[in-house]
């Protein structure tokens, strides 16, 4: 099935267009659009078309740019509904992981990723691009990132280097004005490295009660299958869905969930570490918010809170949690009753 991406994409086209002396109607139609719809929320279009518009748009308009000087006007409106996730998210990691999770409500087309170790990246992955005519497009969606959470982060984001995998098309002086830090050419991935502290920078309309609600609305809402294809599911996703449900068992092995996966032990591996994780850090995390889920129900036993949690011994648990909350579970409980933990 053809990958669709919502119309919203083109906000701001208009007057781009405009102020270059170029034909809308001549450019959106060319590519196959309709230009009728643009309107329309609810339209979703090929995001190949997507991809002849901003190349053709380039070329005819003389803009290498055009991607870039696009992306450099539009906010998160255009992610649609997703628009709330990044709004609510308490900080720029939650923004990259829940965005990336739902981006399909947006287009399939795009897979947004944060992997973190020692680099931290917000990694850009395309669905089916073609060999040429695709640099438009990716500039514009790893502008448009940079942009979003710029804008979301009060202008304090500062990356420190931004890579694409295709050749450099414009000027370095261009790219510098969109990016502010250094921009690398015919690079492994198209991706934006950033600081880690950077990850934690907080966001001014952070709202944890409306991102829950937005989440599991955005769950629940099917796609209509004539629209727009269903999203690439990553590996660490189906691994944390498999963790969550054995940690009762007490057996959680990377040979179980690959096995539960369909693929070897190596491959899940392999693909998990692409996403910037191993296993054991994997299930490290799902035990982590696992736990903070379950001691925010009242008078569930700690013993029953360990068992859930895969662990054999209650000073195991205890070690985990003061590592992850620098505290002890009591400790934490206590606190959490009496308003002392900020959330």
């Amino acid at each position: 099935m053809t990958a669709r991406i919502r119309s919203s994409c083109l906000k701001g086209f208009d007057a781009l267009v405009g102020e270059l002396n170029g034909d809308v109607k001549s450019l959106v139609t060319g590519a196959g659009i309709d230009c009728g719809r643009l309107s329309d929320e609810d339209y979703f279009f090929p995001f190949a078309d997507f991809t002849r518009l901003l190349s053709n748009s380039a070329d005819k308009l003389n803009c290498s740019d055009f991607g870039l000087r696009l992306a450099a006007i539009q906010d998160q409106e255009i992610l649609g509904p997703v628009a709330f996730l990044a709004l609510a998210s308490a900080d720029v990691r939650e923004i990259i992981n829940s965005v990336g999770q739902f981006l399909y409500h947006y287009t399939p087309a795009i897979a947004l990723s944060l992997k973190e170790s020692e680099r931290s990246y917000a990694c850009l992955d395309f669905v089916g691009l073609h060999a040429s005519s695709h640099e438009q497009v990716v500039e514009h969606t790893v502008g448009c990132t940079y942009n979003i959470i710029s804008l979301l982060t009060g202008g304090l984001l500062r990356p420190i280097t931004v890579n694409f995998r295709h050749a450099m098309i414009s000027t370095q002086e261009e790219y510098q004005a969109i990016f502010n830090c250094p921009v690398f050419f015919n690079q492994h991935h198209d991706e934006i490295e950033l600081d880690t502290q950077c990850l934690e920078l907080k966001l001014s309309s952070k709202n944890p009660s409306l991102h829950k609600l937005v989440s599991n609305y955005l769950s629940m809402v099917e796609i209509e299958t004539d629209l727009i294809s269903r999203p690439i599911v990553l590996a660490s996703h189906q691994a944390r869905h498999l963790i969550k449900k054995l940690l009762p068992t007490g057996h959680v092995t990377r040979e179980l969930v690959s096995e539960k996966m369909n693929m070897q032990g190596r491959s899940l591996h392999r693909k998990l570490q692409m996403e910037g994780y191993t296993f054991d850090s994997l299930v490290d995390v799902v035990r982590k918010q696992e736990a903070e889920k379950l001691l925010k129900i009242q008078h569930i036993p700690m013993s029953q809170i360990t068992g859930a949690l895969g662990y054999s011994e209650q000073s195991s648990f205890n070690r985990a949690f003061k590592r992850w909350f620098g505290v002890s579970p009591r400790e934490y409980m206590s606190r959490t009753t009496h308003g002392k933990l900020e959330g």
